[in-house]
């Protein structure tokens, strides 16, 4: 089957640290035809890595590409709604990089695309396709652990002004709520609701340490979800000497803990049990859904409706 013919939008960390890795593992399924920055030192550095293709600096001359059947969005989040509806109009099979917009009213609009337009739309959320996660779930709903009742969630880390993400100005400059908070927690947000259900009853703690990471950079979220699992989400880019990102999750039978690539469940008077799961992020994994929903009529996992959800599980958290 031939491969699907991809056109890049945005030349940035994303593309070349995150789907790059992945698409040069599937190059049977992806063939990328052109690249697009609005930059043109992007746009040529990235044209370069991936094969020496065609590179432009506005992305209207990608959609307008009739070799193009597929675009990956990988733009400020401002954009994704805008673009993905030009894109969608253009008759090209949408990926587009989370949180899907910049705002709800946007998301909201989004939502109706399915019923517009016959192309493939996706999100690129790889949480929801990393093969850690998805095994916590088998093994949540083999029993393991009996019945999942509280989860804990802690992600501590120390993002200093001179990272890489951290110098991106739309980053910085964020003109959706949350900043970093959003980029990152709807990567969390998405694997709580794949565990335990959808989110209820939520509200958020939030706090600006320094400003220098726009609105704010860190976040206590308590919540409960619909199968009656109580979450703590505590997410904080500030933490100054000391560093986790560890999810806890306690059941009637027993407590799992998922930490690194790493699963352990432990349970009273029995000697723990590891297990090691191998993974690229779910980066390789999106893309094969992608992939399959073009070619194949495959339903795509990560649909828009879902990532509706997960930005709006934060955004009522922030209001609430």
């Amino acid at each position: 089957m031939e491969p699907v013919k991809l056109g890049i939008l945005g030349c940035g960390i994303a593309a070349k640290d995150l789907h790059w890795p992945a698409l040069k593992q599937i190059k049977d399924k992806f063939d990328i035809v052109t690249v697009c920055n609005h930059t043109i030192d992007k746009a040529k550095e990235f044209a370069q890595m991936v094969g020496n293709v065609p590179f432009v600096t506005d992305y209207k001359e990608v959609l307008a590409n009739k070799e193009v059947e597929a675009v990956s969005i990988l733009l400020p989040i401002h954009l994704n709604h805008q673009v993905t509806k030009e894109a969608l109009e253009a008759g090209k099979h949408v990926i587009v990089e989370k949180p899907i917009a910049a705002n709800l009213n946007e998301a909201e609009d989004m939502l109706t695309f399915e019923s517009k337009y016959k192309s493939v739309m996706m999100v690129a959320e790889n949480f929801r396709y990393e093969p850690l996660y998805i095994r916590a779930k088998e093994l949540i709903d083999q029993g393991k652990i009996g019945k999942p009742y509280s989860a804990f969630w802690d992600c501590f880390s120390f993002l200093e002004t001179t990272d890489k993400y951290a110098k991106t100005q739309w980053r910085i400059k964020h003109q959706y709520p949350g900043g970093f908070i959003t980029d990152g927690g709807v990567h969390n947000i998405a694997v709580f609701r794949d565990l335990f259900g959808e989110i209820h009853s939520g509200k958020a703690i939030t706090k600006s340490i320094n400003p220098e990471l726009g609105e704010i950079d860190s976040m206590s979220f308590l919540f409960n979800t619909s199968s009656n699992v109580s979450c703590v989400f505590n997410y904080y880019f500030r933490s100054n000497g000391y560093q986790e990102r560890k999810l806890k999750i306690l059941g009637t039978e027993g407590s799992m803990i998922i930490e690194d690539r790493d699963i352990i469940i432990k349970k009273k008077d029995s000697p723990d049990i590891k297990e090691t799961v191998q993974s690229g992020g779910g980066y390789k994994e999106e893309f094969e859904n992608f992939y399959d929903a073009i070619r194949n009529g495959k339903k795509v996992k990560c649909t828009f409706l879902e990532g509706y959800k997960d930005l709006k599980a934060l955004i009522d958290a922030f209001e609430a």
